[in-house]
């Protein structure tokens, strides 16, 4: 059986194969578009790695779609949304199209007669069923349940939905979309090369790196929700560590006053507003816990990550590797045989999916 890290070496692959179908793949969404100007609000609905990729895409689709976007969890639509936009566009993520809260959500709004599109991978999964628009996010088969290309594809999807929706409402010209496309195909381009230096990254550090048995991970802007799957990727990989992801400045109220030199503080940064915060706040990791570590642009120290980003707005594809062998390292340098799937018990008691 392939490794995890073959799984995540094929991310470019599948990202190069979603650029290049991307007209095939929006063009009813295009269509539909046109045909609703009424159009006023995004929202993007979405359970785990579905929710962590919209939190990831949200604010791009907002910038180049010109229209105001929103993630909500199904449970939330389903049950506390109390006042439906009826002129808004509904867009469920489910990589299985199997999702069970996901699925009633996307059959309910469609049922209310309401926009509804769903970002999944192939066009006979039941969630492509109950929805007006089918976007193909062309994941392919990934041996894993957790999900690491399928992270990356329902991202670089939802991204490039946006962009489909701001040159079909007019608001990106083609220029635009050229400049965007490049910084996406730069992201793509670089991941490999920074999974090699992830692996080295983790090399250097095994010591402190795996006697950490939490990780707080924090990020600004997109890279909130890189931070979030990051978290979710450590604590359903590894299997015995806990990890928790921050917006950049809502976990410095509060969580900082609870770290024990147990917790291992990873900033991912961008060098941007807020690069001198983002400093303060490794250091006081460094110095105070033991484990701080800034992944990205302008490192504290040696000990850190350097990585100059080459991917604009993309820059997950850049960022979302390291979280991710990170995860894969504590599992299989702990000895986690991750091909072992008889670990799943909590399926004897419950289901999020309706698997056919």
């Amino acid at each position: 059986m392939v490794t995890m890290l073959e799984v995540i070496n094929r991310i470019p692959t599948v990202c190069t194969d979603i650029l290049n179908h991307r007209e095939a793949t929006f063009a009813a969404l295009v269509d539909t578009v046109k045909a609703h100007p009424e159009i006023n609000q995004i929202l993007l609905i979405g359970s785990g790695t579905s929710n962590t990729s919209a939190v990831t895409a949200r604010r791009f689709i907002e910038k180049t779609s010109g229209l105001q976007t929103i993630c909500v969890l199904p449970n939330e639509l389903l049950h506390n949304c109390f006042a439906y936009n009826p002129q808004a566009l509904y867009v469920f993520t489910s990589h299985s199209g199997t999702s069970t809260l996901t699925c009633e959500a996307a059959e309910k709004i469609t049922q209310l007669g309401f926009l509804t599109a769903a970002v999944t991978d192939g066009a006979d999964s039941p969630i492509a069923k109950m929805v007006d628009v089918f976007i193909n996010q062309r994941n392919g088969v990934e041996e894993y349940l957790m999900r690491t290309i399928g992270y990356c594809s329902s991202v670089l999807t939802q991204m490039l939905m946006g962009l489909a929706i701001g040159k079909a409402r007019g608001v990106i010209s083609a220029d635009q979309e050229t400049a965007y496309l490049e910084q996406a195909q730069a992201g793509i381009a670089h991941h490999p090369a920074i999974v090699d230096e992830a692996m080295t990254w983790f090399d250097r550090n095994k010591e402190k790196l795996m006697a950490a048995e939490t990780y707080t991970i924090y990020g600004l802007d997109s890279l909130w929700g890189v931070a979030l799957e990051g978290a979710l990727k450590i604590l359903e990989i590894s299997k015995r560590r806990i990890g928790v992801g921050y917006e950049f400045d809502d976990g410095m109220h509060g969580p900082t006053m609870g770290y024990t030199s147990s917790n291992c503080v990873i900033v991912l940064h961008d060098g941007g507003r807020e690069d001198l915060r983002a400093h303060q706040l490794v250091r006081f990791a460094k110095n105070e816990l033991g484990y701080g570590y800034l992944i990205g642009e302008n490192p504290v120290d040696e000990n850190d990550l350097a990585i100059h980003l080459t991917g604009g707005e993309f820059i997950f594809l850049e960022l979302s590797p390291v979280v991710q062998v990170l995860a894969y390292r504590l599992a299989i340098d702990y000895g986690i045989d991750l091909t072992d799937m008889s670990y799943h018990s909590e399926t004897k008691y419950f289901n999020t999916h309706n698997e056919a």
